[in-house]
């Protein structure tokens, strides 16, 4: 009885790998498969027959006719200076250099101070309160145009000066990363909304010397956005001797050959 099962298993097991290595090509693809072993031999060499890559070929020449938009396509990202606008490579390169140069001086302050406990933390707004950070840099955001208020000697409200407070050493060594990354999605958007001034500069400035490389993808989108915005502001500028052509010229430098996005800097001569 034993014999007989181990013969019959033997045979089955013979005739399973006939089936499987055999008679692969042995079969007429016009006739429906009889068998699942027959379907599977049947998939893969249809599987073998077609190419790994396939490639529409279409006639877009039809189209040509019909296209209403033309729409050009800029890797840049921004727009290109106005002529007579642009930076030189020679301001550029003393820029960067600087610029590096304070970075390095703000890091040793910053960890001397943290060696010998004289790091003094403000009471600094939290990251996500917009309002209170509007309050501390700017204390009220003026219209565009606007004459900003005359205040009194030591005249102030609510301990803060209503002109907003210039980015001291403390408050900068008081933030961490994610709050330097959101303070300046902040100021991008007031600057969008407000239009620019030198203490918003001051703002712009010292955020970039406090933002760690390398960057998170979230600090990379907002210094991409930073050099776009002020590449908008200057192509709209009338004249090369406008105070707000140097500073926006100096973001964009930074951003683009400081923080390593070529692709927005001036090419310059």
């Amino acid at each position: 009885m034993n014999g007989s099962d181990e013969s019959d298993g033997d045979r089955l097991q013979g005739a399973a790998l006939i089936v499987d290595d055999g008679g692969l090509d042995d079969f007429d693809l016009d006739i429906p498969p009889t068998t699942g072993n027959e379907y599977l031999r049947r998939v893969r060499r249809e599987a073998n027959d077609c190419p790994k890559v396939v490639v529409a070929d279409i006639d877009t020449s039809i189209f040509t006719k019909k296209q209403t938009v033309n729409v050009r396509h800029d890797t840049r990202g921004c727009h290109p200076a106005p002529k007579g606008f642009a930076p030189d490579l020679e301001w550029q390169r003393t820029q960067i250099a600087d610029f590096a140069e304070f970075r390095q001086s703000y890091a040793r302050q910053k960890a001397l101070r943290k060696k010998n406990k004289l790091l003094k933390i403000e009471n600094v707004p939290l990251a996500n309160d917009v309002e209170g950070w509007c309050r501390l840099c700017f204390g009220r955001l003026q219209p565009p145009g606007s004459v900003p208020h005359e205040l009194k000697e030591n005249e102030s409200e609510n301990g803060t000066d209503r002109q907003g407070t210039l980015p001291l050493l403390s408050i900068m060594m008081a933030m961490d990363q994610p709050a330097v990354i959101k303070v300046l999605e902040y100021h991008i958007n007031w600057f969008e909304a407000t239009g620019f001034s030198d203490k918003q500069g001051s703002w712009f400035y010292s955020l970039l010397v406090c933002l760690e490389k390398p960057l998170s993808p979230e600090a990379c989108s907002t210094l991409r956005t930073l050099a776009r915005s002020c590449s908008n502001l200057r192509a709209s500028l009338e004249n090369s001797d406008d105070p707000r052509l140097s500073p926006l010229n100096l973001f964009i430098c930074i951003v683009a050959r400081y923080f390593d996005q070529i692709d927005l800097a001036d090419s310059g001569t």
